[in-house]
């Protein structure tokens, strides 16, 4: 049988995050506005702890220029609770304005979240941009 080395003592002092051959943890979110005045927000990556503040950041912005939001998820690969925190004050922010916030094209990840929390009670969701644009 081999020797067992024992491993160090850790202490909060020498511990290190480790993050080898993992894809960067961001969110890019892209904005565009309709000629009916919507701000329809594109979020690309992963909705965690790290991508949330970005969202937040974009409807804070997106507000500003009238209070219709519509944030398509289709460029997002994974959601977790932070990320459902993030989307969750982006809706009481939009309501407190008096407008209003639609989800579009989630995947299908997205989706079990949004239902197993029955939050897909709360967002209106639809399968296209276009389709949560109409009578919006």
């Amino acid at each position: 049988m081999p020797p067992v080395t024992e491993l160090p003592k850790l202490n909060g002092s020498n511990l290190r995050p480790l993050a080898v051959g993992l894809p960067p943890m961001s969110l890019e979110v892209q904005a565009r506005q309709t000629d009916a005045g919507v701000t329809v927000l594109a979020p690309s990556g992963r909705l965690d702890v790290a991508g949330a503040p970005s969202l937040k950041d974009a409807v804070t912005e997106a507000v500003k220029n009238g209070p219709r939001v519509v944030i398509d998820l289709e460029g997002v690969s994974f959601v977790d609770s932070t990320g459902l925190g993030s989307v969750i004050a982006a809706l009481k922010l939009v309501r407190s304005s008096k407008g209003d916030l639609r989800l579009a094209a989630p995947n299908q990840q997205v989706r079990v979240v949004l239902e197993l929390t029955t939050l897909d009670r709360v967002f209106p969701y639809f399968a296209t941009v276009e389709e949560a644009l109409t009578d919006f």
